[in-house]
């Protein structure tokens, strides 16, 4: 995801939303603003976790180039991509920043009423309040011996 000053796109921080009558939320402007000249993101529910996990079109063409060049797949990766790909969706802001959020995704990530966008470097990830909560550590020391280890 280069941008036009040749910076790639970084997405940190969080935001909570509430989700409107039509199962909406507003996507931060300050994303938006990091995915380039598309406003869709591709939306994957984690198979262990109650998340989507949020990809650009870019982050996207970038993860099928890789996979591209690893060669022909087997039968196995084959249905693998089949089974994350059917459960995936395309997500499309409209002018006002709000993004429609399909039930079957609701469900896999338990929505009630709020979710959490959180900033996750390439991605965005999206939970419900409750369950991104719980999914929080309660020892920082590995985030910390990822991030910080190597400065």
């Amino acid at each position: 995801m280069i941008k036009a000053d040749n910076i790639p796109a970084i997405f940190v921080g969080s935001f909570t939303h509430s989700l409107d009558a039509k199962r909406r939320i507003i996507f931060p402007s300050s994303w938006r603003n990091l995915t380039g000249e598309s406003n869709r993101l591709f939306a994957f529910p984690h198979p262990d976790d109650k998340c989507l996990y949020l990809y650009t079109a870019e982050e996207m063409m970038r993860r099928l180039s890789q996979l591209r060049s690893g060669g022909p797949l087997d039968r196995i990766e084959q249905q693998a991509i089949r089974s994350f790909a059917a459960g995936a969706d395309m997500l499309v802001w409209d002018a006002q920043g709000r993004v429609r959020i399909g039930e079957n995704l609701l469900a896999h990530v338990e929505v009630k009423e709020q979710v959490v966008l959180v900033g996750t470097l390439t991605r965005i990830e999206l939970w419900s309040v409750e369950n991104f909560d719980l999914a929080l550590p309660q020892d920082s020391s590995s985030a910390e011996d990822v991030f910080y280890g190597g400065y």
